[in-house]
């Protein structure tokens, strides 16, 4: 069972929350403002934290500082694209919008909780030629070329000294640089759009997950 730490300031959405999600299996704590600590092995496995109204990212940080490794998933309103890319590099790994059911966001922690990344965004129209006009950078263009030859995240950050979260930054930057939804996507647009790409040797035929994992 996973233990989810539920911060609101708002009472009533709070208690909605608390007890939304231990109908679903959860155990929560709930606090209007971030405790300041929790007695050690007592901290939540996930933070579910509401910003649509007076908590801020200033109170992520303030927690992230405490419980550098818990991943956090936001209650929000629908937020800017590159708020987006702030949050996700401060360990949001979950966006669950306000008008979302209780389904919904239970299954959205489940998959925090397991390690997945869950943040969506609507599928964008790009066509070969307009994908062809968006520059890589040098490092994304080494993570296509090892994502072309079927590597997963932990041999990907193994092989560009970097984390497993930051792998997946890079993947949902990608996705929505060329307008794609999956890995399989990804690389098969690289393969075509960007063949300049690093590959190591191998067929690239590996089945990759459509999914940020």
């Amino acid at each position: 069972m996973s233990k989810v730490l539920v911060l609101s300031d708002q009472p009533v959405l709070l208690r909605g929350l608390s007890d939304a999600l231990e109908q679903r299996g959860f155990e929560t704590a709930a606090f209007c403002t971030p405790p300041a600590a929790f007695p050690a092995g007592a901290g939540p496995d996930l933070i579910l934290l509401d910003i649509t109204a007076g908590l801020t990212l200033g109170h992520l940080t303030e927690m992230r500082a405490g419980m550098p490794e818990c991943p956090v998933v936001l209650w929000s309103d629908k937020l800017p694209l590159e708020y987006i890319f702030r949050t996700l590099e401060m360990g949001v790994r979950g966006i669950v919008q306000r008008t979302a059911d209780a389904d919904s966001l239970g299954v959205t922690l489940r998959k925090v909780a397991a390690g997945e990344m869950q943040i969506g965004f609507g599928p964008a129209h790009k066509t070969a030629q307009l994908r062809r006009q968006v520059s890589l950078t040098p490092r994304e263009r080494e993570l296509v070329g090892l994502l072309r030859n079927g590597l997963r995240n932990k041999q990907i950050a193994a092989g560009m000294n970097i984390t497993e979260g930051t792998v997946k930054i890079y993947l949902f930057r990608l996705f929505h640089k060329l307008g794609v939804r999956t890995r399989f996507e990804l690389a098969r647009i690289a393969a075509a759009d960007y063949p300049d790409s690093a590959r190591a040797e191998g067929d690239g035929h590996d089945r990759i997950p459509e999914q940020l994992m």
